[in-house]
């Protein structure tokens, strides 16, 4: 391609023409606010500000300096002054004769108050009085540490990687937010399970919530064990301290700490009728035969229980040939002899049980499991043990809709857990790849955000309307993220943190196929 050096010429006066303007017309740093809470910001495109990024605003001597959180930031341009162009100045910028009216260009913006500097030491405050324009610029490194620090003195908090705007600075998570359900959202190849993967460890090894987590794609199961055994880091010490507290179940054939089992009788009364697609009035025998025959039989019972009891009465033989025609008797699911189910798993005495419903063969089997699991938390919800319930691919346990009985029973229990869970201590963590896959009941309830890559003006607009409390622009950020990058807003934050995730501690038992196909062949 070649360059016409006529055109690179008239581009190069016109820069120069705009250097001029921009020096002779400065637009200045400035601020002002009307309610002392929410904060308007102009200034130049060199101001240095970003959505989610802090500032400094300065007033008289005597007054402290007001520090705030910017929410919004956009380019505007705005007419300026009129130039007028004499024959012997007009060139090629304009006619001889002609007035131009000259466009500036800046940046304006919101922010809301944080608090002042009281000296070194930051004060929070979320207002202040009314102030007309004042100096305003970007705070420095140290300021965000102090500000940051400050806001965080009273909370335990867990460090999951650094502030994505200054790397030097920890990005931190109050620990207490994940008593608030939180919702995960990333497209594929965002870092979303690896990211899933950090935020796991750090509880683990940071707080003493119970985790347990169903783990749909094998990612977590090496939660338990550090990638490098010999790792000195007092980060990895701390984890290696409580590593024997995590727990892997997986099905039969591949390698855990215990075999994922359940027996029949771990399912409700409800869910076992779904499981043998048995209606209350279009089978009416066979779904009492079913009730009556489970309400005569010692806990725990298996599948072949049921089959074995209906099989020795003539009236009820059909239940027994429904369970061998719909081969739920051939599940690997099922619990065996010296095994323990999946329900006997106490999340409380073991720190985290991964249950890795990947492992298992069929969709019908990873969907009663996770029925077995939802129901026996909802069903002993009065214990109020503080469980962190995590849901890896919620989209495939909780759908926005469906037409599989299973699954609406698995959402029926998750629209319980989230809208009355917490208060028993229920609290979900929820990790899809798109907000509208999940059941809005479900999603609705969720405080926390932690989002990243999305490639999607749809599903932008989708978490935008689910989560108001978030600035909007904030979460259109996510649109240009990186790798590991997210957005993190709700009760884990004190303010919405834009994060760099940091590096983990254990193996990611999941991921991508290797792209080595994409080398020319030797």
């Amino acid at each position: 391609m070649h360059s016409n050096a006529g055109d690179d010429h008239d581009a190069n006066e016109l820069v120069d023409f705009r250097r001029q303007v921009e020096q002779r017309f400065p637009i200045p740093s400035v601020a002002f606010s009307a309610d002392g809470r929410t904060v308007l910001l102009n200034g130049p495109l060199t101001l240095g500000l970003r959505i989610g990024g802090f500032a400094v605003i300065h007033g008289d001597i005597d007054s402290n300096p007001v520090v705030v959180h910017v929410r919004e930031i956009r380019v505007e341009e705005r007419p300026g002054p009129e130039m007028r162009f004499e024959a012997e100045s007009a060139d090629n910028l304009g006619l001889p004769g002609t007035t131009l009216t000259v466009r500036l260009r800046g940046v304006a913006g919101q922010a809301v108050v944080l608090g002042r500097f009281v000296g070194e030491r930051f004060e929070p405050s979320s207002n202040t009085e009314p102030f007309g324009e004042r100096p305003l610029r970007a705070a420095t490194p140290d300021e965000i540490g102090v500000v940051l620090e400050t806001l965080d003195s009273t909370a335990d908090t867990i460090e999951v990687g650094t502030l994505r705007d200054v790397p030097t600075l920890p990005a931190r998570l109050r620990a207490k937010g994940f008593s608030r359900h939180t919702f995960m959202c990333g497209q594929s190849g965002s870092g979303k399970t690896y990211t899933t993967g950090v935020l796991f460890e750090r509880l683990i090894a940071g707080s003493t919530l119970p985790m347990l987590i169903l783990d749909p794609n094998s990612d977590h199961v090496h939660l338990g064990t550090l990638a490098d055994p010999d790792d000195p880091s007092p980060r990895a010490q701390r984890f290696r301290a409580v590593a024997d507290q995590v727990v892997t179940l997986r099905a039969r054939g591949h390698e855990a700490t215990h075999t994922l089992s359940a027996d029949f009788s771990d399912l409700d009364p409800d869910v076992q009728a779904k499981l043998l697609r048995l209606h209350p009035i279009a089978d009416l025998d066979d779904f009492a035969a079913l009730a009556h025959i489970t309400a005569s039989l010692p806990t725990p019972y298996s599948i072949e229980d049921v089959a074995r009891a209906a099989s020795q009465n003539e009236k009820t033989a059909s239940l027994a040939n429904r369970i061998v025609n719909l081969r739920l008797d051939r599940w690997g699911l099922w619990r065996r002899e010296g095994e323990d189910s999946v329900t006997s798993m106490d999340a409380a005495h073991q720190r985290c049980v991964i249950i890795d419903t990947g492992s298992l063969t069929t969709p019908e089997e990873r969907t009663a499991l996770a029925l077995a699991v939802l129901g026996r938390r909802w069903n002993g919800r009065h214990n109020r043990r503080p469980t962190l319930l995590a849901i890896d691919e919620a989209h495939n346990v909780l759908p926005a809709s469906t037409n599989d009985p299973l699954l609406q029973a698995a959402t029926e229990f998750g629209t319980l857990i989230a809208g009355e869970g917490r208060k028993f201590g229920l609290h979900l963590f929820l990790a899809s790849q798109r907000p509208s896959k999940v059941h809005p009941n479900v999603l609705s309830q969720c405080d926390n955000l932690i989002l990243m890559r999305m490639n999607g003006i749809d599903d932008i607009d989708d978490l935008q309307a689910a989560f108001s409390h978030v600035p909007p622009m904030l979460i259109g950020e996510s649109l240009g993220f990186g790798l590991g990058q997210a957005l993190i807003a709700g009760p884990l934050a004190p303010l919405p943190l834009l994060a760099q995730i940091g590096a983990r501690l254990t193996p990611e038992g999941g991921g991508d196929l290797p792209t080595t196909w994409t080398a020319p062949p030797v």
